[in-house]
């Protein structure tokens, strides 16, 4: 080992992980010693729990991981705000169909007034569940981290 690279955080890294898989393992096997199946799966669960944990938090730090998941966080409320604005637009269109179908049929509609007005309501919420998911964080100023 180069003396140059030694990290002595990636020591204790390797340490914590390796004292958790031993302990998981011997509480998995007083716990579930009549099933071999469930100890293997307590393992596999706590060691890739740990490794996924150790691997995020190492590769940057954890000032960084939290960055990058308040990052995903605002890039899906967006995308999300955008979903919800589609479908609101998708709805008000389906009830004005509605509203036009029955213009169009006369005396002897079948379509009833329920299925014009609730697509029209159900649309003007959805788009405006939308537009404030995607405009709210704008006109504060929070319009995601700086690049």
């Amino acid at each position: 080992m180069n003396l140059s690279k030694f990290n002595p955080m990636e020591v204790v890294d390797e340490a914590g992980r390796f004292v958790h898989v031993k302990l998981t393992a011997c509480a998995a096997v007083t716990q579930y010693s009549a099933d071999p199946q469930q100890r293997r799966m307590v393992q596999l669960g706590a060691a890739v729990t740990l490794l996924g944990l150790a691997a995020g938090a190492h590769a940057a730090g954890f000032a960084d991981m939290f960055t990058a998941a308040a990052t995903q966080a605002d890039s899906m409320k967006v995308s999300l705000g955008k979903m919800l604005a589609a479908g609101g637009f998708g709805a008000a269109g389906y009830g004005g169909y509605n509203w036009w179908r029955k213009g169009k049929e006369g005396e002897n509609s079948q379509v009833k007034g329920g299925q014009i007005v609730i697509p029209f309501l159900g649309g003007a919420a959805l788009g405006g569940t939308g537009f404030v998911l995607v405009k709210a964080g704008e006109t504060v100023g929070i319009t995601g981290l700086a690049p």
